[in-house]
């Protein structure tokens, strides 16, 4: 199978203008992860997208350079006979994820991602949580933020309703805060207003398939507070390997509410101090934790994934059992 791999920081969606330094390193940090587990699978021919920017990926088998000024729709377009399948890696800000597989998808490829209605949901973060809290999932208490309702009293965490990361996402505490950051606020997008909860912020990174799924590790997430705005700085890939059973809960009751979940799904959560699980929304995509998978588990989760596609939920077998640190900033 010849398959395409478009990560799109890294491999020109960007390519007409400037390359945000942290979503650059990265989206490069998780292609050169990927590229590393795909090499190792047979019968698979690798076609690898490249901003010139970039310095271009050792692998076994084509990299394209993408210039700036391409018109990269145009660009795939003429090539589409080269690939048959695509392995998409984009932000689901201002709807990203879904243009390009949509796009892919209207030139019949294989995608290795979840359905469209999945990425549309997840997509807006206030929907997934209400659509969960329906399957007795439990969240963070989310609202849309309302510019008339008053600033309110406590610690609030406000982000936008389609942000990737902790892009834009600030921590208000006192009145001075909300006065420091709403006139920054853009009038033409949606902002989510949430409690700020004190414990373990964790992640989950799992293989999803028509209402089941398989826990593959749990993550810490290790942020900073830069100007009351949170910065992600790093990550331990494979933690508290004691609550695997209660992670693979989780996965599950998430599986059977959003069965459209397709291949490697991150769940960002918050573990409280009385060890209460709270969802806070859901990557249909690779995350940055996967640099770290196959050195704390041993597990070739790329190939898992492209099993999926004979729509047979694997056995995970660790060959390694450790926590692995993943450094951004």
């Amino acid at each position: 199978m010849r398959l395409l791999v478009f990560e799109f920081i890294s491999g020109g969606g960007l390519a007409n203008e400037a390359l945000p330094d942290h979503l650059a390193r990265e989206g490069l940090m998780m292609r050169t992860a990927l590229l590393d587990d795909l090499s190792a699978v047979e019968n698979l021919e690798l076609i690898v997208l490249n901003d010139v920017r970039i310095s271009e990926p050792e692998v076994q088998g084509i990299v394209l350079a993408i210039e700036p000024g391409i018109n990269l729709n145009s660009y795939l377009t003429t090539i589409h006979d080269s690939y048959e399948a695509v392995w998409l890696i984009a932000p689901e800000s201002s709807g990203i994820l879904v243009e390009w597989q949509q796009f892919f998808m209207q030139q019949n490829k294989l995608i290795c991602l979840s359905a469209e209605k999945a990425l549309l949901l997840c997509q807006h973060k206030l929907n997934t949580i209400q659509h969960l809290e329906k399957f007795d999932v439990s969240c963070v208490s989310s609202q849309k933020y309302d510019s008339f309702l008053p600033m309110k009293s406590g610690e609030w965490v406000l982000k936008p309703m389609d942000s990737v990361g902790c892009e834009q996402t600030y921590l208000l505490q006192t009145q001075q805060d909300w006065l420091d950051k709403l006139p920054a606020l853009t009038e033409q997008e949606d902002y989510l207003l949430q409690p700020y909860i004190k414990g373990q912020a964790l992640s989950l990174s799992a293989l999803f398939s028509q209402g089941e799924c398989v826990l593959i590790c749990c993550n810490q997430q290790h942020t900073s507070l830069i100007d009351n705005q949170f910065q992600l700085d790093a990550c331990t890939v494979n933690v508290n390997r004691e609550k695997r059973a209660d992670y693979q809960a989780l996965c599950s009751k998430i599986a059977q509410a959003i069965p459209e979940l397709w291949g490697y799904i991150g769940i960002d959560l918050i573990e409280t101090a009385q060890g209460e699980l709270l969802v806070l929304e859901i990557n249909p995509r690779l995350t940055t934790s996967y640099v770290g998978i196959k050195a704390a588990t041993g597990l070739n989760v790329a190939a898992h994934v492209l099993a999926l596609l004979n729509e047979k939920m694997p056995v995970l077998q660790h060959t390694k059992s450790t926590s692995v640190p993943v450094t951004i900033h």
